[in-house]
């Protein structure tokens, strides 16, 4: 581990620790890997957010997608925070039926 003093961990801000991973130099030519990213982000350089996370912008903090559990198709939302909704659902986060249906519920709405 290092204090990331070392120039080839290059956590993106994120992290102040990393160590040094052969795989990733022969596969990158770069070697430092960085953990306890912060953030929620991931990767060897912090460099993404965490599932479940986005970021319109490599400077912004990850966000929670927080897509509506039984509005949603799945978890995980696009770069932008939208989340992909079931059919008749609606919403940035998949929280409410579209025009003609109601009672939304883990099937969707009706």
């Amino acid at each position: 581990m290092c204090g990331c003093l070392y120039p080839a961990c290059n956590c993106s801000g994120r992290s102040g620790e990393c160590y040094y991973d052969w795989e990733l130099y022969r596969s990158t030519g770069h070697g430092g890997h960085c953990v306890n990213c912060q953030e929620n982000t991931a990767g060897p350089h912090c460099e993404y957010c965490r599932p479940n996370f986005y970021r319109w912008d490599d400077e912004m903090a990850c966000q929670p997608c927080n897509c509506n559990q039984a509005g949603s198709l799945n978890p995980q939302c696009d770069a932008a925070g939208k989340c992909e909704c079931k059919v008749t659902v609606t919403g940035w986060k998949c929280e409410r039926c579209q025009e003609g249906f109601h009672s939304l519920s883990e099937g969707g709405c009706r």
